[in-house]
């Protein structure tokens, strides 16, 4: 197959949630098929135009009208996705960008007028969450949020109607998009968030001991780590950590260690307990460093790649009910704590596989980009072929 999709960020590198949902299923797609990714980009974006990455074409385009955007929100007069009208009206320009001969043309909710005009013979909306219950839940301070929020909702519908397959992250994004849309079960696929098998791995002998001097940690400190970009949810789990969790255990050779753009928001917080890593190039040597990774978020949507990239890297994770959603199998593996209950659970020091010698669950191959991808691919082929057997009758 040829598949082209289209997304509104540049995927590669992949420093956040969804950059890394829409490289690493490209990635895995890849593997059996031809894969062709149109990033319209920020005009600060500095990637080359045109790049191969692990099988995929990634194509660079800028707009303006994302930095606008941008510009907008944080003056809290409107939100991100208002650059959907300017990607709408460079359509054609991106269609023409990615060029003829697709058999599936897969877009994320502020690309998906491509789909609305597209002859390709299967179209497909890929969603990260319920961006109307995300939007709800989490949307930043402009005016006028009511509205925008219903703006979002027709958005969204508009896109579930012009796909013939809307691809989710959990099954409770599967029934909303049912409640909200009425989206038939046979035009949902879930493929769930997952991590990166090519770069996240148990330790190798010596590595844990190298990331924790480059940090400068000691010997007999329990590291927790947190990963996460800089967007609301992440930004209160923080706090919650920051303010609650830590502060009765800084007495007990705790420390947190913040780890993506998240940190932004402890800028200037000089507490001993704390260590702010920034944004890491590569994740794994960071967490080397740790002892136990934590998932304290409490609202959202999707689901969240921070939960199988800490136990890949051999870390205990300690998580709430609401971040273990869309990784059932991989609860077992895992303390599942409510927020009053996270600084008890630390105090336990959980040991993870990595401490105590043990390889990756099974379950957790599953969770795998590649696999994923690859998982993603036949639910496409299935559909081809299913549309091709109806075209024949």
């Amino acid at each position: 197959m040829l598949i082209h999709a289209a997304v509104d960020n540049d995927i590669h590198p992949p420093r956040f949630g969804g950059a890394q949902r829409s490289f690493g299923l490209a990635r895995g797609l890849a593997r059996r098929h031809t894969v062709r990714v149109l990033c319209v980009t920020p005009n600060r974006s500095n990637g080359p135009a045109n790049e191969s990455v692990d099988g995929v074409e990634l194509l660079r385009r800028k707009a303006w009208h994302t930095s606008l955007a941008w510009r907008l929100e944080r003056a809290r007069l409107a939100p991100m996705f208002a650059a959907e009208a300017g990607h709408r009206a460079n359509a054609a320009r991106y269609a023409a960008a990615l060029g003829p001969g697709a058999d599936v043309l897969a877009a994320d909710l502020n690309l998906a007028s491509l789909l609305e005009r597209a002859g390709v013979p299967l179209r497909v909306h890929t969603s990260h969450n319920v961006e109307y219950d995300r939007f709800r839940s989490a949307a930043p301070p402009v005016a006028g949020r009511a509205a925008w929020a219903a703006r979002l909702r027709r958005l969204e519908q508009r896109a579930v109607e012009a796909a013939h397959l809307t691809v989710v992250c959990t099954d409770e994004d599967a029934a909303r998009m049912r409640e909200l849309y009425g989206v038939p079960p046979s035009r949902l696929a879930v493929i769930p968030n997952g991590y990166d098998e090519l770069r996240l791995a148990l330790p190798s002998p010596g590595a844990r001991e190298r990331a924790r001097t480059a940090l400068g940690l000691r010997e007999g400190d329990y590291v927790a780590a947190f990963v996460g970009g800089d967007w609301g949810p992440n930004r209160e789990a923080l706090a919650l950590l920051a303010d609650r969790v830590m502060p009765p255990l800084a007495a007990e050779g705790v420390r947190l260690l913040v780890v993506g753009a998240v940190g932004r928001a402890l800028r200037g917080r000089r507490e001993p307990w704390l260590v702010v890593a920034g944004e890491a190039p590569e994740l794994a040597p960071v967490l080397h460093a740790a002892d136990c990774g934590l998932n304290p978020v409490r609202g959202g949507g999707g689901s969240n790649v921070k939960v199988p990239g800490y136990l890949a890297c051999g870390l205990a994770v300690v998580t709430t009910p609401f971040g273990i959603r869309g990784y059932a199998p991989l609860a077992a593996h895992c303390v599942v704590a409510g927020a009053d209950e996270f600084a008890d659970a630390l105090r336990a020091r959980p040991r993870g596989l990595a401490a105590r010698g043990e390889p990756a669950p099974e379950a957790l191959s599953e969770y795998a980009w590649g696999r994923l991808g690859e998982r993603l691919g036949e639910r496409f082929e299935a559909r081809l072929a299913a549309a091709g057997e109806r075209g024949a009758a």
